[in-house]
């Protein structure tokens, strides 16, 4: 059930709706993105393990993309903020709250990567550059540097992020899966 196609499809187009009412609507979309992970936790049988793991990963996107906007990889102005004395030390909420989504569809939309860390590692780092860049089209963020050095900085970066959170998703599910095998 948890992997179900008709699950993964909707993972994929709930994903999706968040992504673009961030990077439309940065610090507004805050309200809908909130309503939106209520409804994916009355939505996902797995919830426990999507709840750390969106938590998890938050904190984790949180601190590499403020790592990232500190060496000016890329950069938000202040209206990009709810709280703008935060503007110089980490990036946005709505980003932070892009991280949880993108949590979210580890163990659903992007499972079938899971146990294969060289295909997540391109995936990831072919394609996560490219949501900065469109994000940059949408004036949601501004490049530090030329689109050519921002994109390979990013690719390294997510070559790395997209395995790292798949053993993330690995060490919080285990003791589940564990224990649905002992039921069995």
């Amino acid at each position: 059930m948890a992997n179900s196609l008709f699950l993964k499809v909707i993972n994929f187009i709930w994903f999706q709706t968040i992504w673009w009412l961030v990077i439309l609507m940065q610090s507004a979309s805050i309200p809908y993105v909130l309503a939106l992970f209520l409804l994916w936790f009355v939505l996902t049988p797995t919830r426990k393990i999507d709840g750390k793991l969106m938590l998890l990963v938050m904190l984790v996107g949180a601190t590499i993309d403020s790592l990232l906007m500190y060496c000016s990889v890329f950069y938000f102005t202040e209206d990009a903020y709810v709280f703008t004395a935060l503007s110089m030390w980490i990036v946005p909420l709505w980003l932070v709250l892009l991280w949880g989504a993108f949590a979210a569809t580890l163990a659903h939309s992007l499972d079938t990567l899971r146990s294969k860390p060289l295909l997540a590692a391109l995936v990831g780092g072919i394609f996560a550059p490219l949501s900065y860049l469109a994000g940059a089209n949408f004036g949601a963020v501004d490049l530090g540097y030329s689109l050519m050095t921002t994109y390979i900085t990013l690719c390294v970066v997510w070559g790395f992020t997209l395995p790292g959170c798949f053993v993330l998703l690995d060490k919080l599910s285990a003791p589940f899966e564990l224990e649905l095998a002992k039921r069995r």
